[in-house]
């Protein structure tokens, strides 16, 4: 292992040689901080194998600091040799000393004269003395992007230690129960494989070879560029003109291909002690500040779609782990399977959960935003009477069909119409926008008439489209220049676009540039992490209005879930997850008061005066919202 103290030589620790007395003192005195990239790993380092086992003090995750966390804040890339080469920094990752890192990590091959048991590794002196080399230049390399990259605020700060804090404390869930799911999904699949080998005369043997069940399907005339969930359903929405075969087919891939059940033995894996999964929220994973899934992601869990007594009916049949149980009594068992992957979180023994989430929060916050006062009105007359005809997706549809508020119910199907438009269209989207929603039901004309209608009973918002896109191209092209743009400003310094939203926290948007595409139109251009790689955002084609729009409803939304984990937590109820805009709590059994928690939830900070927020807030021993 590697450290230094400030700008002092790279020294290099060993077991089992002594404690190196520096990290006493980081760990006793308040002056001191430790710097590290990717801080939540060393931080795990340090509390699961430093301190039990070779004596390393504990240093207050206070005064932890990490360098991976301020570059994601400033929208720059996470991994450390690619850091280095964006920032052109004088010291760069040793990319011989990382290959032999990974080669000395990993079991190599036995030679034909050994005879010793167990797993072998590449560990003799020389290679050893590299690795420490290879180590030393990482912390060179870190020590150097400490110095050049601003620091995070300190309330981001706070909130980074707040969010390891969560990860370290980790969600809770039922082994025996994903034991026995698993034990179903095993069951099921030579069952499975066995119909699909039958009907394609051998020409496909499993459910998953997609390449011959693509190939299987073309020869039966069915086209499928992909055979996800969306892909079949959108194939099955014709089903009666499909032929029988081709149908049965496309109805085992989808009974069998349930992302969930693979997540099953993701979860088994990565249970650790207390049967906690950890580590599963990145700080700072979007480019707004939201956090990202990693290793088990809660955040993609299936929606349920059964519910009450169904869902307790079914999560009581899963549990049997009989498949012929499961069988006889639901027609796609590995469907109920996937339905259950969500309540396999729960709470600990002589614990409750509790949780909430946050109604249509981008919704209002966008009309907040634009100061569509119509909207805002709507969502705060539904907040008060909780009336169905209120519902603001019911008053959205009556705007676009052009009837009297009122005139649509919860359960009317122009409801979702006006649902979809206010997801596909808010942030300046049209047709493709609304087919990621609703392949097939209405015609491309029918469809562009909504997105009019939507648009002329928005004007705001659109204003607001284009609004933020001057402000964004004027203050790139006035660099310097505090842009101001309702209640947020740009604003252009140094190598970075800010985007200064109404709580006073900064979205940074790298390498900020203009691009001519043509005589009449401009784009601001800047680099981003949102294809895996740090390029040109949009793959070169610029940001436009709705990419702001987006970012600002996106960042605005998550600092108020923020100041809601904060008051959450601080009242006493410890959170073990967050997706997207929903906080869970475990508390002992007696204490989850639903009042409460709700009141937590939906306090207006003081930069969101008149923004409405409501929350729906449960409770009870399983993940089951």
């Amino acid at each position: 292992m590697a450290y230094a103290v400030d700008d002092g030589p790279p020294q290099l620790w060993v077991p089992p040689d002594p404690v190196p007395p520096e990290y006493f003192e980081a760990a006793n005195n308040a002056d001191w901080a430790v710097a590290a990239h990717n801080d939540p790993y060393e931080s795990t380092v340090e509390r699961y194998k430093l301190y039990p086992q070779y004596g390393f003090p504990l240093i207050p995750p206070e005064r932890h600091v990490c360098t991976q966390a301020a570059a994601l804040a400033l929208g720059l890339p996470a991994k450390l040799g690619r850091l280095a080469d964006v920032l052109e920094l004088a010291n760069r990752k040793d990319a011989a000393g990382e290959k032999l890192m990974l080669q000395m990590a990993r079991p190599r091959k036995r030679r034909k004269d050994e005879i010793a048991e167990g797993l072998l590794y590449f560990d003799d002196p020389e290679r050893r003395a590299r690795l420490g080399k290879y180590c030393c230049q990482d912390m060179e390399v870190e020590r150097e992007i400490y110095n050049v990259l601003r620091a995070l605020s300190a309330s981001e700060h706070a909130l980074r230690v707040l969010s390891s804090r969560i990860n370290d404390r980790g969600f809770h869930v039922d082994r025996n129960f994903a034991e026995a799911a698993r034990r179903i999904a095993q069951a099921a699949a030579p069952e499975i494989n066995a119909e699909l080998a039958e009907i394609t005369g051998g020409d496909v043997t499993s459910i998953a070879q997609i390449a011959k069940l693509q190939i299987w399907l073309q020869q039966q005339g069915c086209t499928a560029k992909k055979l996800d969930k969306k892909a079949i359903e959108k194939l099955l929405l014709d089903a009666e003109l499909l032929p029988p075969p081709v149908r049965r087919v496309l109805e085992l891939r989808q009974g069998g291909a349930q992302a969930a059940v693979k997540k099953i033995d993701a979860l088994l894996a990565r249970a650790g002690d207390g049967d906690r999964i950890r580590g599963a929220f990145r700080y700072h994973g979007a480019a707004t500040g939201r956090w990202a899934g990693q290793g088990y992601q809660p955040q993609n869990l299936k929606r349920l779609t059964v519910k009450d007594e169904g869902l307790d009916a079914a999560i009581a049949a899963v549990a049997t782990g009989d498949y012929e149980h499961v069988r006889a009594r639901y027609e796609r068992p590995l469907a109920i399977v996937g339905e259950c992957s969500r309540p396999t979180i729960c709470a600990a023994s002589g614990h409750a959960l509790i949780g909430g989430d946050f109604s249509s929060v981008e919704s209002r916050a966008l009309a907040w935003t634009a100061r569509e006062e119509w909207k805002l009105e709507s969502y705060r007359r539904f907040d008060e009477t909780h009336d169905p005809r209120d519902e603001p997706y019911c008053i959205t549809a009556c705007k676009i069909f052009r009837v009297p508020d009122g005139s649509f119910m919860k359960e009317s199907p122009e409801r979702g119409v006006g649902k979809i438009c206010d997801l596909a269209f808010g942030y300046m989207g049209a047709l493709g926008a609304w087919r990621k929603f609703e392949p097939e039901k209405f015609t491309d004309e029918e469809v562009e008439k909504f997105k009019s209608e939507w648009r002329a009973a928005h004007p705001k918002i659109v204003e607001l489209w284009h609004a933020l896109d001057r402000a964004a191209w004027t203050a790139v092209r006035e660099r310097g220049r505090v842009v101001q743009c309702g209640c947020v400003a740009f604003k252009c310094s140094g190598a970075f676009l800010f985007l200064r939203l109404p709580s006073g926290r900064k979205i940074s948007y790298p390498n900020p540039r203009i691009k001519i595409i043509s005589p009449r139109e401009q784009v601001v251009i800047f680099s981003d992490n949102d294809a895996g790689q740090f390029t040109d955002c949009r793959h070169g084609h610029g940001a436009y209005g709705g990419t702001w729009t987006e970012n600002v409803v996106s960042g605005i939304s998550r600092d108020l879930l923020v100041e809601a984990m904060q008051r959450i937590e601080a009242a006493g109820y410890p959170i073990v997850l967050h997706c997207h805009d929903e906080i869970v709590a475990e508390v002992p059994e007696g204490l989850a008061n639903t009042e409460e928690f709700t009141h937590l939830m939906t306090q207006v900070p003081s930069w969101a005066s008149g923004l409405p927020i409501a929350a729906g807030v449960w409770s009870g021993p399983r993940y089951c919202k």
